[in-house]
């Protein structure tokens, strides 16, 4: 018997492949029409897979072993990478299962809706907010959080937050928005500040977008698993000229402890603590707090998920920068020009 990785010439490992996981979807109970139609899709996969490893390449039994198909349209830059990273035959179904989030990427496929910041004083609109959403083929919007869930699982992260962001600056220029705007962005996403924001920095330049008015929002600060890393991503932000912010803060320990290490631009306060302030003796405690503390580091504060008149002004009464919320306005493709409310 030879001695070493046996080497299987394409033709040869396509084979391999296709009979390995043939038997592994007829031992998952798959209906024949269903094993079918996966098979006929590992055919076209596989094809794909070949022209992005180049035509000379010989796959080791190891490398057969390792990779399982995914749905994916023949010639994607990402169809290897993603088929790679399966592994297993459960790896290769939860990437299926992405398939909506996939077009999404493959096609950049996003959609930005816009909701009003306004400035407490005047109570005037001072930025927007930048939220984006997935078109699907049927037309059917894919929400920021089942496309970010998905991402995470399945290693789509960086890509989705990358095309997210320069969506949000593209679109605001289109929109003609010469306010502020904010632009959320999760810290695992970046591994690299320099390298990862490269794109979103052209862009600002490219459309002439001051970097002053773009403010880069961590969201999911409870997640953050690395200070000295999120510190970086910052700093890089600011050495450039952006602003940036840190949403939910009061939601737990996590974020105060953030807010005290990294003093950014603006905090947001947590919607949750922001929900019948008016009502609450504790709640007010907390938010004072809050207040006073980013007032003596010089950091401007919003309060977020403002629903109701007693709500936005409680927290005018109490000093606060900025206002968001429904009561405001919900998220639009189309941005408010003009506050309903006063």
């Amino acid at each position: 018997m030879p001695h070493g990785p046996q080497v299987l010439h394409l033709s040869a490992a396509h084979s391999y492949i296709l009979e390995k996981v043939s038997n592994m979807l007829v031992c998952e109970g798959l209906s024949p029409d269903m094993h079918e139609t996966h098979l006929a899709v590992l055919v076209e996969d596989f094809s794909s897979t070949v022209r992005l490893l180049g035509s000379s390449h010989e796959l080791t039994e190891l490398e057969c072993q390792n990779i399982f198909m995914l749905p994916l349209p023949p010639g994607t830059d990402m169809s290897y990478g993603l088929m790679h990273q399966s592994r297993t035959l459960e790896g290769w179904y939860t990437l299926e299962r992405a398939s909506d989030l996939i077009w999404v990427l493959d096609n950049g496929s996003l959609t930005v809706h816009f909701q009003p910041i306004v400035e407490a004083v005047t109570m005037e609109i001072y930025a927007y907010e930048c939220l984006a959403r997935g078109v699907l083929s049927s037309g059917q919007l894919m929400s920021p959080g089942a496309m970010f869930d998905t991402a995470c699982k399945t290693g789509m992260l960086f890509n989705l937050d990358r095309q997210c962001r320069e969506s949000a600056i593209k679109t605001a220029a289109v929109k003609n928005i010469h306010k502020n705007i904010f632009i959320n962005f999760l810290p695992s996403s970046i591994y690299n500040p320099e390298y990862c924001l490269r794109d979103t920095e052209h862009w600002a330049r490219q459309l002439d977008f001051n970097p002053y008015s773009i403010v880069f929002e961590v969201v999911e600060t409870e997640r953050v698993e690395s200070l000295e890393h999120l510190k970086g991503i910052l700093g890089h932000y600011k050495s450039r000229g952006f602003r940036t912010a840190l949403d939910d803060i009061g939601s737990g320990y996590a974020s105060l402890s953030l807010f005290a290490s990294l003093a950014p631009d603006i905090v947001k306060i947590d919607m949750e603590l922001v929900r019948d302030i008016h009502r609450s003796e504790v709640k007010q405690s907390v938010a004072r707090a809050l207040i006073s503390m980013a007032k003596d580091i010089g950091t401007k504060v919003l309060a977020e998920g403002v629903e109701n008149c007693e709500e936005s002004d409680w927290f005018r009464a109490q000093g606060v920068d900025y206002l968001q919320g429904y009561y405001f306005g919900k998220p639009s493709p189309e941005p408010l020009r003009q506050l309903a409310v006063v």
